[in-house]
């Protein structure tokens, strides 16, 4: 079983996957809807990228993140509050591959926009510790719920259409058309797609990543190996922080990808971080698209909106992230003005006028929202300690690729 959390660039997934057992598989299939004929709009909100909706268990409401690439989650918190009787447990392992025992449990009723979800399966985690506290989350809506209904996100106006029945969504003829291939344990949607004119499988439809795209690493070698992925970027860090705790310092790249094609419609000029595993399309890959989910029919169907996301890499050439009530230098990419003369593990002390020396658990959350670095600046003075010396430099944002 696999049980993925990562918060870097803010990627959030959980999931009991296809390597549980198979008692789990099977377990996680239950569930049902009350409603016959329904539809829907459900509003919801971004919280650091992140679909937040409200839902209501024994009336009382609680924020969840929905996650197509996860089951259903709840925090211990929640789990005790509700007073739920575990099921069994499964060994977790994170995208670290680092693993511990939890508990998974049944959720009697989730109610969605007056839609009752009944007797659905979820994992029980802790919630309280590292930046995931600070999204305020009591839980997570996965797959294995969402099957039972057709899903139809607005991401521009912040709606989710929920309906029974695709015939009434009114979906444009054009709509882009993918067959949705289904996970075996959670039900996490996957599809087919061309990239750079290769067949590549198991694209996953992750909208608990927000960050970039992600490209399969075994992809990404025949395509560097074929030159027909010529444009890409190096890097040495840490490139996400597991449920469990950080990983090993390891090398990643990002790639400019020509040519995605889904369906008949062709994306083009993409930016895709190269990871270990699937293929990973997330919401920032599909919000400039009306995105349409049914299990039922194994179809998955896009509307495009507007111009495509992601098509260059703007980058001050590292990336940060907390360490304790620390904030170091934990990612950097090679050949960047940055790798000149930062260091993994550099201290950051101050970034322009603001001071990183302070931080709290109590003020930690606030610059966890606000990004470390504000989103329209592009030059920087930052103030780094390395072994007891405080040194300064000035970088400028580029165009990486």
């Amino acid at each position: 079983m696999k049980f993925k959390t990562v918060l870097y660039l803010v990627l959030l997934s959980i999931i009991l996957s296809s390597c549980a057992s198979y008692k789990i598989n099977k377990t996680l299939k239950q569930g049902n809807i009350v409603q016959k004929d329904f539809k829907i709009k459900v509003p919801f909100e971004y919280r650091k990228g992140l679909i937040i909706l409200k839902v209501t268990i024994e009336n009382k409401i609680y924020d969840f993140i929905l996650d197509t690439g996860a089951s259903n989650v709840l925090s211990k918190e929640l789990a005790e509050k509700l007073n739920v009787v575990p099921l069994g447990s499964e060994n977790i392992t994170d995208i670290h591959k680092t693993s511990q025992l939890l508990n998974y449990t049944k959720i009697d009723d989730i109610e969605i926009g007056g839609i009752h979800f009944k007797e659905t399966i979820a994992a029980i985690s802790d919630f309280n510790s590292g930046e995931l506290a600070c999204l305020n989350a009591d839980g997570f809506i996965g797959s294995n719920l969402m099957r039972f209904a057709v899903w139809d996100f607005d991401f521009e106006n912040q709606i989710i259409t929920i309906t029974d029945d695709e015939q009434k969504l009114n979906i444009p003829a054009k709509a882009i058309v993918s067959k949705m291939f289904i996970g075996t344990a959670s039900s996490e949607p996957s599809i087919i797609t061309q990239i750079n004119g290769d067949r590549v499988l198991n694209n996953l439809i992750d909208l608990g990543n927000n960050g970039n795209a992600h490209l399969s690493y075994t992809t990404f070698l025949k395509q560097k190996k074929s030159k027909k992925i010529t444009k890409y970027i190096k890097g040495s860090g840490y490139s996400g922080i597991g449920m469990f705790g950080k990983g090993e310092k390891k090398n990643e790249y990002s790639a400019k990808i020509d040519k995605i094609k889904i369906g008949g419609h062709i994306i083009t000029d993409k930016i895709m971080v190269v990871k270990d595993g699937k293929t990973n399309l997330g919401i920032s890959f599909f919000k400039n698209s009306r995105l349409i989910l049914n299990w039922k029919a194994k179809k998955v169907k896009m509307v495009p909106k507007s111009t495509s996301y992601n098509t260059e890499l703007n980058q001050f050439g590292f990336n940060s992230n907390f360490n304790g009530n620390k904030v170091i230098v934990d990612f950097i990419y090679n050949d960047s003005q940055a790798s000149k003369v930062l260091q993994f593990g550099d201290q950051i002390l101050q970034i322009n006028n603001i001071d990183y020396t302070n931080i709290t658990n109590e003020n930690k959350c606030d610059y966890f929202y606000n990004a470390l670095i504000p989103k329209d600046t592009d030059q920087i003075v930052i103030k780094v300690l390395r072994n007891g010396q405080e040194l300064e430099f000035s970088l400028e944002k580029v165009k990486l690729l």
